[in-house]
């Protein structure tokens, strides 16, 4: 019997599982499968669950138009040294991040209020002072530049997550390779008490308990559950048919244009950017060996995806045979000097919820949600995951940020996805 069972293997839930894992007395498990590791395991048909962390890079930045968003990425950011020396893997690159935003627009005003509260140090650049900083980049004349060289730049989602499950790992959470297909609430007396799948010594069941069983048949019980998995949490019976969230989730296509030796020492020192129709990041080493320069347009709400085949088939597909015109366009548009060796595509999904915040609330006494990032996500994953954990551990809400942000909303019935499972 554990205390604590989190689903989800991503850079929320393994934060979560690192947070939960500092009280030793607390018996965690965090479940989710691993990423792929070639073509034959993305393509197989048993594969229908993946993960937006399967990436080398994510910008990261204090800076954003809603506070909450900069506080959660603010107090995350804060940390990232003290996990990569825990862990003693590097995932974070302080290049600064660069927002490139019309003149006198409410984007403008609220990053630059944002700022202010938070104490955000940035410096304004006029067009013309961002292409005498950044050459390589082209701007209109009534675009602004707001400039943060500190607490910014991009992470590497995969390393992090690795990080975290590290020192999770050491702390004695059991972390179990599978996906979960069921969440069952179990009252005192059903089910087995025998403590067959526990992790430090086993426990007591109290007054009940959750059964969470995976695709391999596997059973945990624990006393509390944290459903940390994203664009899958309406997948299988992870929620009762009741209790689907209402959220949507939106293909995300990125393009990586391989660097050649030239553009990789022209662009050196390149800062992350987020742009009003794009973001962009430096040069960054891929597995491959090769260097890659990533640029994505904002997800767009007509590519939404509404199903588990749906889902896997996206991310198998990698993004390619997709549509890239306006993706190109933008990317002449704002580095018309780049002359890519070649053009990779890859994709993956992004959750919006109807209040533009994520979601962290008990949908009963003993299974809590942390899910939705609505893009934000991989930044500020790790004060997300303090925020899931306090509230699990607790049952209900233990954050110093108001909860009525953060509380579940339901999709109609109508709207329930089926499930096979």
């Amino acid at each position: 019997m554990y205390d604590v069972c989190v689903v989800g293997g991503g850079m929320v839930g393994s934060a979560a599982a690192r947070w939960l894992s500092l009280k030793r007395e607390t018996k965690v498990c965090l479940i989710g499968p691993r990423e792929p590791t070639d073509e034959q395991e993305w393509n197989s048909p048993d594969r229908e669950i993946f993960g937006c962390h399967y990436d080398e890079g994510r910008i990261t930045r204090e800076l954003d138009q809603d506070p909450i968003w900069a506080l959660l990425a603010k107090r995350s950011i804060e940390r990232y040294r003290d996990i990569e020396r825990e862990s003693g893997l590097k995932f974070y690159e302080e290049v600064g991040c660069l927002f490139l935003v019309p003149k006198g627009s409410e984007s403008n005003q609220a990053c630059r209020r944002t700022a202010d509260t938070l104490g955000i140090k940035n410096e304004i650049m006029s067009s013309r002072g961002v292409h005498s900083k950044f050459p390589y980049l082209r701007v209109e004349e009534d675009t602004e530049g707001i400039w943060t060289p500190h607490r910014a730049g991009f992470i590497s989602p995969r390393t992090l997550v690795s990080a975290q499950q590290r020192i999770a790992l050491r702390n004695e959470c059991r972390i179990i390779n599978d996906v979960v297909v069921k969440v069952e609430e179990e009252s005192q007396g059903d089910g087995d008490r025998d403590g067959r799948e526990g992790g430090r010594g086993g426990g007591e069941g109290g007054d009940g308990c959750v059964k969470v069983t995976t695709k391999t048949g596997t059973e945990i019980r624990a006393r509390r559950v944290l459903l940390c998995c994203g664009a899958s949490t309406n997948f299988y019976h992870l929620l009762p048919p009741e209790k689907k969230l209402d959220y949507k989730s939106l293909r995300t296509l990125v393009v990586l244009a391989e660097m050649s030796a030239a553009d990789l020492s022209r662009f050196r020192g390149m800062p992350s950017i987020a742009h009003w129709d794009c973001y962009a990041l430096p040069p960054i080493k891929y597995p491959d060996g090769k260097y890659y320069l990533k640029l994505g347009l904002w997800p767009n709400e007509a590519e939404e995806v509404t199903g588990l085949s749906e889902s896997a088939a996206w991310y198998r597909s990698h993004g390619k045979g997709w549509d890239l015109a306006k993706t190109m366009t933008v990317f002449r548009a704002l580095l018309p000097d780049l002359k890519p060796v070649s053009m990779v595509t890859n994709c993956c999904l992004t959750t919006l919820t109807p209040s533009g915040q994520l979601y962290c609330d008990m949908a009963s006494p003993r299974v809590g949600v942390l899910a939705c990032m609505n893009g934000y996500g991989a930044k500020s994953s790790d004060e997300i995951g303090r925020m899931g954990a306090l509230m699990i551990s607790k049952g209900s809400w233990d954050h110093d940020l108001p909860a009525e942000t953060f509380k579940l909303r339901f999709k109609p019935a109508k709207s329930h996805i089926v499930s096979k499972y």
